[in-house]
């Protein structure tokens, strides 16, 4: 069984009551753009930010600011350790069929306005996110939220449902003060996807009961954060947190020579050069980042990329073993699309290799004569220290003697993202890593799905598949949904859009002082987790 299916059998045995206040080290910050001072934490991240509004978008650089803004109803215990724990909701219990949980609030939980979080707040939190109908709100399909009174929330799924307590750990399930967000134009009405107008409000500011307030958000610079006097745990040891945006390089030479500094973007190659520093503390675990490419099933956005023959030729194209030498050390070959550890994840051994004769007899199939893609990129981040333009020319130089020819279009992120989320791709490098610790989360990269949508993947387009994610949604069973996960994953790695690369590993470097400093699967890194020697 795994890890992940034993502590959802975990929640619906017993309720989890425990102080989060024994829980929760204290979220430290960072300046942007100046030196470091002796109460200033500085994390240097490689920028994929649209904004900071949690339940529009979940990328890794936003939600270590959203760690530091906003509190959830539970949260992992920390680390690798993905089980549920307490937070705001201090004690929960799920029905013995998985479909109702019931979540009890602390009462000393207050806002930087000085009011209190109640279960107003959280049901609306949750109701916009849905209703929004973006980024992780598939998370919330077939759920309702309701407060019975003013301490108690009840999710209610209209199926079995075990992934809810891991769901409602990650940030897109940020709390927010009901009554700002509404008095500055949010809603959670079925219609706030066109209705709500707080996009950008939330650039500038903060709606969360966290020990961080956020002063300022410039995009891709920096994000400033200052201490929330009103937080209701451990009061914040420093008095700021800032984000700042930099590349591998200078995240390199800035951990090197600042004072409580942490580089969450270097590769495993590059930090092995710090491991014998006494100043640094240097940690390499398994990234759940993932490395793809993607071409669209739409033939209305390319005739070529929706081509199957197309799909296979780059499938088999492409020489994996070299990609996942660029990346560096600790990189691994990618299977599947649910990165390992979790539960149903592809071992290396069953992922595609290259093929050149049978790529060339695809691209002769595909009756296209000399058939060329445009490669999308993202130019201006890096995943764990592996940069996307040298992984793109190798593709390039990859697929070129197979008979097809690569142009290669590199877009600022925010460009991208814009792009991305439109559909309008034809083939794209680009990462993703799960939203929940749970297998459930494949359903995402489905005909219908937020990455299937994106891809040009409609409901109705693989019926199959489409009836396979609904039972891994419902299914309480550990072993059938581990099974069904790896089965899944192995069809869609034939015939759907997705080409898996690789894992590289997440290294995290930190000033030796400072403790906690560890890769967290949901949050990137929890600051809250952060401490001092």
């Amino acid at each position: 069984m795994g890890t992940t299916g034993q502590a959802a059998r975990g929640v619906r045995r017993r309720t989890a009551a425990v102080a989060f206040a024994a829980l929760v080290a204290l979220a430290l910050a960072a300046c942007g753009g100046g030196p470091s001072t002796t109460n200033t934490l500085t994390i240097d991240a490689s920028f994929d930010i649209q904004g900071l509004d949690p339940a529009r978008s979940v990328t890794p650089a936003q939600t270590v600011a959203t760690r530091g803004i906003y509190d959830t109803l539970l949260r992992a215990k920390g680390g690798s350790d993905t089980t549920p724990a307490p937070s705001v909701a201090e004690s929960f219990e799920a029905s013995a069929d998985a479909r109702t949980y019931t979540f009890h609030l602390r009462r000393d939980v207050t806002f930087p306005s000085g009011r209190r979080l109640t279960s107003a707040d959280v049901v609306f939190s949750f109701r916009r996110l849905a209703a929004l109908k973006m980024g992780s709100s598939y998370l919330m399909d077939g759920i309702t939220a309701s407060a019975p009174d003013e301490t108690t929330v009840v999710l209610a799924s209209k199926e079995p449902n075990p992934a809810i307590p891991f769901a409602v750990t990650t940030p897109a399930f940020a709390l927010l003060d009901s009554q700002l967000v509404t008095q500055n134009g949010g809603t959670d009405a079925d219609d706030a996807a066109t209705s709500d107008r707080t996009e950008s409000w939330f650039n500038h500011n903060s709606a969360g009961s966290g020990p961080y307030r956020l002063e300022s958000y410039k995009t891709n610079d920096s994000i400033i954060l200052t201490r929330n006097d009103r937080y209701w745990g451990r009061k914040p040891e420093f008095a700021r947190v800032a984000i700042r945006a930099m590349k591998a390089p200078a995240q390199l030479l800035n951990v090197q020579r600042g004072t409580n500094e942490v580089a969450l973007n270097l590769s495993a190659t590059q930090s092995r050069t710090l491991e014998n520093s006494q100043a640094l503390t240097v940690r390499t675990d398994a990234s759940p980042s993932l490395v793809r490419m993607q071409t669209t099933m739409n033939a209305g956005v390319s005739a070529t990329a929706a081509n199957p023959h197309i799909r296979e030729a780059v499938r088999y194209g492409v020489n994996y073993d070299a990609l996942v030498q660029l990346a560096g050390a600790g990189a691994v070959r990618a299977a599947g699309l649910l990165p390992a550890p979790n539960a149903g994840s592809l071992p290396p051994e069953l992922a595609v290799g290259r093929d050149v004769e049978r790529a060339r007899a695809a691209v002769r199939a595909s009756g296209i004569d000399r058939p060329s893609l445009t490669l999308t990129y993202p130019s201006d981040i890096n995943v764990n220290g592996v940069e996307f333009a040298t992984l793109a020319q190798r593709i390039k130089a990859d697929l070129r003697p197979v008979g097809i020819e690569i142009t290669l279009a590199a877009l600022p992120t925010t460009t991208y993202l814009s792009t991305w989320r439109k559909g309008t791709i034809e083939m794209t490098l680009t990462y993703s890593y799960p939203d929940t610790a749970d297998p459930s989360t494949l359903v995402t990269y489905l005909p219908g799905g937020v990455d299937g949508v994106r891809a040009g993947w409609k409901d109705g387009d693989a019926a199959g598949l489409e009836e396979q994610g609904r039972q891994l949604s419902t299914t309480v069973d550990d072993g059938r949904r581990a099974a069904l996960a790896a089965q899944m994953q192995r069809t869609i790695m034939e015939s759907g859009p997705y080409m898996p690369i690789l894992q590289a590993a997440q290294t995290v470097v930190g000033s030796a002082n400072l403790t906690g400093v560890v890769l967290d699967p949901g949050w990137t890194i929890d600051v809250t987790g952060i401490g001092v020697r």
